[in-house]
């Protein structure tokens, strides 16, 4: 009798914590790095035409093509000739080619698994708490992230490509990729960028600062 009771008050504690763990909630953070060469892009347009005009023809001037023009400007008077400096105007072209655009498109391929023993369906999600990346040698020179999202292929896998993802609950891994914009239009030196703006990876104590921040949600 006394062991039927034992593994009676063993199992609804281990049913206690079971439902416990279901609804339990774990975060994990990912810090992210890039490193820019130093790069020079030169930028021309290829082809400028000037076009020179007659002047127009009026009474004054005549109207052949060999015009006989009275000049009424007293001998001793000094007059500009032409219209000169011409301008030819037009922006140069600086979106192409693609990888000189100013903003990336960027895959952390498979950078994140999910295993779960739960009552159902859990909750992953995804934000970007500390999106600027500043150059380690010079910490106002920036790059930004931006429009982070979670994928996976994996199947019954639900809101792929968001910042939220509903996974259903097994012990196989389910991978997935995080995915995000790389603004470089402020970054005006070469060199490793993070969110903390000093060289190197991120230690343990860093985590407050990591780029990424990864919460799981039991059920």
């Amino acid at each position: 009798m006394m062991n039927i009771l034992k593994r009676v008050a063993v199992s609804g504690v281990a049913l206690s914590m079971a439902s416990f763990a279901s609804a339990a909630s774990i975060s994990g953070s990912t810090d992210f790095r890039v490193t820019l060469p130093e790069i020079l892009v030169l930028y021309h347009w290829d082809d400028a035409h000037l076009t020179l005009t007659d002047v127009a023809t009026t009474p004054d001037n005549d109207s052949d093509t060999g015009r006989e023009i009275s000049d009424t400007t007293a001998h001793d008077l000094t007059a500009p000739l032409g219209n000169s400096p011409y301008t030819i105007t037009g922006d140069v072209a600086t979106t192409a080619p693609n990888n000189a655009l100013n903003t990336v498109a960027v895959t952390l391929k498979n950078s994140w698994a999910v295993r779960s023993l739960s009552s159902g369906d859990v909750s992953l999600s995804l934000t970007n708490p500390n999106s600027t990346l500043k150059n380690v040698t010079d910490n106002s020179v920036t790059i930004t992230t931006s429009n982070a999202t979670l994928a996976s292929t994996s199947n019954g896998v639900a809101g792929s490509n968001s910042a939220n993802m509903t996974i259903p609950s097994g012990w196989a891994p389910v991978m997935g990729d995080i995915n995000f914009d790389l603004d470089l239009s402020s970054a005006n030196k070469p060199g490793e960028y993070n969110t903390r703006g000093v060289a190197g990876p991120a230690t343990t104590s860093d985590e407050a600062t990591d780029t990424f921040l990864l919460t799981l949600q039991g059920n």
